[in-house]
């Protein structure tokens, strides 16, 4: 019979994980959080771009608008979720959830979207802080958005 022998090898990166030192997970976090904030004002301005596209597609009120607006609502929303931006993001999912919704039944409400759209310019120069104004108006786009969810 034969007898076998196991032998462990380390492999590199187990020898370089066991070694003392390296960050914590708070540092490791604050980290990225510093480099994330060096691209603010980049991302800033790219959602502002994509407001004043969504303005643009609001304004024609066209066929070609309505596909519009969602891609660009969702372009801004994934931005706005990097960023901290409270009640922005929470308008811009609205507005992407109203034009999905209004997409799928072939029912298009544009004063609906205007509003929406107006909100988040309203929001975006203040600041996107969350506040006693912001609030109001969220619970507003919050009415129109279950006006036309059940609908």
């Amino acid at each position: 019979m034969t007898t076998v022998k196991i032998t462990r090898s380390k492999s590199s990166l187990s020898r370089k994980m066991a070694r003392p030192g390296g960050r914590t997970v708070q540092e490791a976090i604050d980290m990225a959080e510093k480099g994330l904030e060096s691209h603010r004002e980049a991302g800033i301005a790219k959602m502002t771009s994509l407001l004043v596209q969504l303005e643009e597609a609001t304004a024609l009120r066209s066929a070609e608008s309505q596909v519009a607006i969602y891609a660009l609502a969702a372009d801004l929303l994934d931005l706005a979720g990097f960023f901290e931006t409270g009640p922005l993001y929470t308008a811009t999912f609205s507005l992407c959830d109203i034009a999905d919704r209004m997409q799928v039944d072939g029912t298009w409400d544009w004063p609906s979207v205007a509003v929406h759209v107006g909100a988040m310019r309203l929001i975006m120069s203040d600041g996107c802080q969350a506040n006693k104004t912001s609030e109001t108006v969220l619970q507003g786009l919050e009415a129109v958005r279950l006006r036309i969810l059940t609908h």
